[in-house]
């Protein structure tokens, strides 16, 4: 499954992942994945520099009670890796 955060979820923000131990906001372009899995592509900002097509999986604590970009990123992350 892969979605594209649409115009309405982009202006709610839900695409913007914060991840404070590493000081790196994502903003998220497309989600991919299924079960508890998922890999969230977008531009990050790292020390004040943007990074485009930068990946970033992520594994869920339990899986999401649908498919919907909102019911994923509203999980608790169990694990997450940089891909790029």
């Amino acid at each position: 499954m892969e979605l594209v955060f649409t115009k309405e979820q982009i202006e709610a923000e839900i695409q913007k992942i914060y991840l404070e131990d590493e000081d790196v906001l994502m903003e998220g372009e497309s989600l991919r994945g299924e079960g508890k899995e998922y890999v969230i592509k977008g531009v990050a900002t790292i020390d004040g520099e943007r990074y485009h097509d930068f990946e970033i999986a992520f594994g869920l604590l339990e899986e999401p009670k649908d498919e919907t970009a909102e019911a994923i990123l509203a999980g608790e992350w169990d694990w997450y890796d940089f891909l790029c």
